[in-house]
């Protein structure tokens, strides 16, 4: 996959998306993905796609950021084929962010789920004089800042990576559970399930299974060919 920006945002469809190559825009975020069973099979064609770009970038006169650009490959193989933008080498990462996820090449979200715990640590230091046990604002209110602000950052573009390891969704289930026993002002023996019912709200794990379930049962009565399968 090749990750771009372009200049402005940009909705038109350049060039026939082909059997190995398509492309998906969102705002000026590009992603160009090609696919294939081995590096011999889908970087030509990925060449040739972008060379069709580039071309079609001229005639339109728009601005392509090359230095942002950036590919990776969704495999364990090792070393791939240069691909060029421009003239310039596409440097290939073992990460990449698009739309505000993190993308590893084995796509296992370690690093996009760490990437969310430090976001959400750094609100919740924001808030902690709102939500912590001293505070004299309601619990309801405190849920309601967990629930309207801190919770969407843990769980945001959650069906992408909702297949991520237990292990990775333990550690995002762990600040859920230190914050809701800091609004509620919980006992140590109290337990964080009992506190959970109490409060009437799903778990952060069965949340997620909730969001991924709705968004998947959406697409396929969505009238978007961008939605459409690979």
């Amino acid at each position: 996959m090749v990750k771009s920006c372009c200049a402005y945002e940009c909705k038109e469809k350049f060039i026939k998306e082909g059997s190995l190559s398509f492309h998906r825009l969102y705002a000026d975020d590009t992603a160009i993905i090609a696919q294939g069973k081995s590096p011999q099979t889908f970087i030509p064609a990925l060449q040739k796609y972008i060379l069709s770009l580039e071309t079609w970038l001229t005639n339109w006169k728009i601005q392509l950021n090359v230095d942002k650009t950036e590919a990776i490959i969704f495999s364990k193989i090792t070393s791939c084929p240069e691909v060029k933008l421009f003239g310039s080498p596409i440097p290939w990462k073992n990460e990449v962010k698009y739309l505000g996820v993190i993308l590893d090449r084995g796509l296992t979200f370690k690093s996009h789920i760490e990437h969310s715990r430090e976001k959400f640590n750094n609100a919740f230091r924001c808030q902690y004089s709102l939500i912590c046990r001293n505070s004299r604002l309601s619990l309801n209110n405190k849920l309601l800042i967990y629930l309207a602000y801190l919770r969407p950052i843990l769980t945001y573009a959650s069906p992408v990576w909702a297949c991520t390891a237990k292990y990775h969704l333990n550690k995002l289930e762990v600040l859920e559970n230190k914050t809701i026993r800091m609004i509620t002002n919980a006992c140590w023996y109290q337990r964080n399930v009992d506190l959970r019912q109490a409060l009437k709200i799903p778990s952060l794990k069965e949340f997620i299974q909730k969001i991924a379930e709705k968004f998947f049962e959406k697409i396929p009565n969505i009238d978007n060919t961008t939605m459409a399968p690979f």
